[in-house]
C-alpha cells in the first residue's frame, strides 16, 4: 500500500520501508521525524495509512489524496482518489 498526501505544490508518499518520499527534501525529513512507524502508538494492520493519518494530524494543511492498495494484476487492487 502507499498513501499520498499533498498541500499546494508539496506532495509526499509513504514507502513500504516505513519512510516518506517527497518532492521537497525538507518535507521528507519532517515527515520522517513526525510520522514514522515509531511514532504510531497503537496496533495497526496498515502502517502506511496510519503514517499518513499521523502526518495530516501534525500538518493540518495537508490532506490524504490517494490510497493505493494491493499490487498490479492482483484482483482487488484498488487506487482511491480522495477529493477534499
Amino acid at each position: 500500500m502507499s498513501v499520498k498526501i499533498e498541500w499546494k505544490i508539496f506532495t509526499a508518499e509513504t514507502q513500504s520501508d516505513g519512510t516518506w518520499k517527497s518532492n521537497s527534501p525538507s518535507l521528507e525529513e519532517l515527515l520522517n521525524a513526525i510520522a514514522s512507524p515509531l511514532r504510531i502508538k497503537e496496533y495497526t494492520s496498515d502502517i502506511e495509512y496510519s503514517m499518513a493519518q499521523l502526518a495530516v494530524k501534525g500538518l493540518p494543511y495537508f490532506r490524504i489524496t490517494e490510497v493505493a492498495s494491493g499490487h498490479a494484476g492482483i484482483p482487488g487492487n484498488e487506487t482511491e482518489q480522495i477529493q477534499a
